[in-house]
């Protein structure tokens, strides 16, 4: 039975940047496959443009990618930079999750050097909690969460592990064609990301003998396996 898939980013190209190789396998094997981006970003305007111009281009540009990538963007109206930990923002993210009935939960890690990143996770965290829940009055019914996992962003480095290590060879091609719909993919200046997570993909691939893959993390609570013997 095909699966519903969410990567939740606090800005737009966080999610397509580091679940997007994955994203794009999960389509190829028939699955629904959805972007959130709690903002679209829009402070990073670079030179020449306004917020606001920055901020519908980032958000059409969401909906390129997961045009290409064969799955749905959405783009809340949340402003960039001012993300906070709020019941609202919880709330309104685990009614997505319902809506779509998400299986599958990929969104940040708890530690970063940005404040926007750390929101993103306690908001997503709160939200997979209240989407999943049946005891918790909502006129949609729960969604069937039943793993959740933490990307790999090169902001999001302390204490970060790799646990979860996935082959996205086949699903390379599609994201590295989908991901240059957004700006800071190849023009940032400040960061060559592109670059980075396609190195970055062959580093973590050479690991498990592939060309690419993609890793996530996941808390130390859940790192358990039950064994009878060995």
């Amino acid at each position: 039975m095909p699966k519903t898939i969410m990567a939740v980013g606090a800005h737009t190209g966080d999610a397509q940047l580091t679940c997007g190789m994955l994203l794009a396998k999960h389509a190829m094997n028939g699955d629904r496959v959805i972007t959130v981006d709690l903002t679209a970003g829009e402070r990073g305007t670079p030179a020449g443009w306004t917020v606001k111009d920055f901020r519908e281009y980032n958000i059409e540009c969401a909906g390129k990618f997961a045009q290409k990538i064969g799955g749905e963007s959405i783009v809340l109206d949340t402003p960039d930079g001012e993300l906070y930990d709020t019941k609202e923002e919880e709330l309104r993210l685990a009614e997505i999750m319902r809506k779509y009935q998400v299986n599958a939960v990929l969104y940040h890690w708890k530690n970063s050097l940005h404040k926007d990143h750390e929101a993103a996770h306690l908001i997503t965290d709160h939200a997979i909690f209240y989407a999943s829940l049946a005891t918790f009055e909502h006129p949609l019914p729960p969604a069937p969460i039943r793993s959740f996992m933490c990307a790999e962003n090169w902001e999001d480095e302390p204490e970060f592990m790799p646990y979860y290590w996935f082959d996205v060879t086949q699903a390379f091609p599609v994201w590295k064609e989908a991901i240059k719909e957004l700006w800071l993919a190849e023009h940032s200046t400040s960061f060559q990301y592109l670059r980075y997570y396609e190195a970055l993909s062959i580093v973590r691939g050479a690991r498990i003998g592939v060309d690419h893959a993609t890793c996530f993390g996941t808390s130390p609570t859940a790192k358990r396996q039950r064994l009878e013997l060995l």
